[in-house]
């Protein structure tokens, strides 16, 4: 990416997400820095105080996050739990190494997702663990990613009972 091309992004980012990348320097290259430090000297946020309440904005949202997603996954025999589907609007950026995406959490039963309790704005490190997300924003329900869940679970329910119960065997 050229310098020009990056100087460009961090001119559309947003005061936050810029504070949010300063907070976190060893994970940028060093050109990378060099922009950002001057984005953030240009619109006047370049300070220690501005990085401390935003050290503490990015605390309290990491703390809200975990209580809000909670342990994921699905439990003991009957597959009953929660899980996390579906990638929509999916993003990456090669600087960061970060892929941001909407994804929803269901209640399932027997595997089946059920019950949507939210749908969530979230980044993670591409190549890490699927588990390993940093939600960013609680969304409104996102019902158009809920009802294809749905209908590919349906279909694959439908495709298992075809296959035990074909007909003329």
């Amino acid at each position: 990416m050229h310098i020009q091309e990056l100087g460009e992004q961090y001119r559309e980012k947003t005061n936050e997400d810029l504070l949010r990348l300063a907070l976190t320097p060893e994970e940028l290259t060093p050109e990378a820095n060099l922009i950002l430090t001057g984005e953030l000297a240009r619109r006047g946020i370049a300070g220690e105080a501005h990085l401390d309440a935003a050290r503490k904005h990015e605390q309290q949202r990491k703390a809200e996050n975990e209580r809000t997603l909670g342990k994921l996954g699905i439990f003991h025999l009957f597959g009953v739990g929660r899980i996390r589907l579906g990638n929509a609007d999916r993003a990456y950026d090669p600087e960061t190494g970060l892929e941001r995406f909407r994804t929803t959490v269901f209640i399932v039963l027997f595997c089946f997702p059920l019950i949507p309790t939210g749908t969530y704005l979230v980044e993670r490190k591409r190549g890490g663990s699927p588990d390993e997300l940093n939600v960013l924003e609680k969304l409104r329900l996102d019902w158009v990613q809920i009802l294809k869940i749905w209908v590919v679970a349906a279909g694959g329910i439908l495709a298992f009972i075809w296959l035990i119960h074909r007909p003329g065997q």
